[in-house]
């Protein structure tokens, strides 16, 4: 399963980034890897052949940038004891051609993640924590998208994937998008409805009408009113945190504090 990694928000000098916990190998003999990829990692200084210290933590990892004064065997000792392993950042062949690292093993199930497991990664100067997604919340960047008049990029909801064919929102079905201020609540609506009725309660409450598409055989809700995004405080750089269960998703500007950071 791979996964590539996607836009990143910016909070006074700290970068947040969404990522998957990946699978590794075979699904009968697998394991789980966390592969962090992206120029980003070069402001934290994570600069190609950096040593990196990986540490399960309650609830995450732990990825400490290891300067050159070190002794490497103390140091490989003391990692081990500690149930963590060491790596090196290297350059990314292929489209993306970018600085990255990966880890894997059974390290990872000792900070409590699992492969699938949504998690966010917190980047500073010299560490990135890796945290969870509680189970009933996924973390979703904001896309973007050009202002017609102005060229400038203006947000845009967009949310694809198999999950979510399990809370009600299959391929063509209508929903409404209500926004209020930091908030964007999806409804889904059964097939059977009368679209008519549905406009109706759209324009009644103030809301906007939606059509789940396709896209790579999973549905996929976008929802392009930029304008309105913005003035429910949402900007093209922010990550949302999306909460659901069947028929209804919520997001919300994401709040590290709620991941344990």
């Amino acid at each position: 399963m791979k996964f590539i990694v996607k836009e990143q928000e910016r909070t006074g000098g700290v970068i947040y980034q969404t990522l998957l916990v990946q699978r590794n190998g075979l699904a009968s003999n697998s394991r789980p890897r966390i592969q962090i990829i992206g120029n980003w990692i070069l402001e934290m200084g994570f600069i190609d052949g950096a040593l990196i210290q990986s540490l399960p933590e309650p609830n995450g990892l732990v990825f400490n940038l290891c300067n050159e004064n070190i002794n490497y065997s103390e140091l490989f000792h003391s990692t081990k004891e500690k149930g963590g392993t060491l790596m090196r950042v290297y350059h990314a062949k292929g489209n993306r051609n970018e600085p990255s690292f990966a880890t894997s093993g059974n390290h990872i199930y000792k900070g409590g993640l699992k492969q699938g497991d949504a998690i966010i990664a917190k980047g500073e100067p010299g560490c990135i924590r890796i945290r969870k997604a509680s189970e009933n919340v996924r973390l979703i960047n904001v896309a973007r998208a050009k202002n017609i008049y102005t060229g400038e990029p203006i947000p845009k909801v967009k949310i694809c994937g198999k999950w979510l064919n399990d809370i009600g929102f299959t391929t063509d079905t209508i929903a409404t998008a209500a926004l209020e201020p930091g908030c964007i609540t999806f409804t889904a609506y059964d097939k059977a409805v009368v679209y008519s009725d549905m406009v109706k309660l759209a324009r009644r409450n103030k809301m906007r009408l939606i059509q789940v598409s396709a896209r790579f055989g999973a549905p996929c809700i976008n929802f392009s009113a930029g304008m309105r995004i913005a003035q429910a405080g949402f900007g093209a750089h922010d990550i949302f945190s999306a909460g659901y269960e069947y028929g209804v998703i919520k997001l919300q500007k994401f709040d590290p504090q709620k991941v344990g950071f």
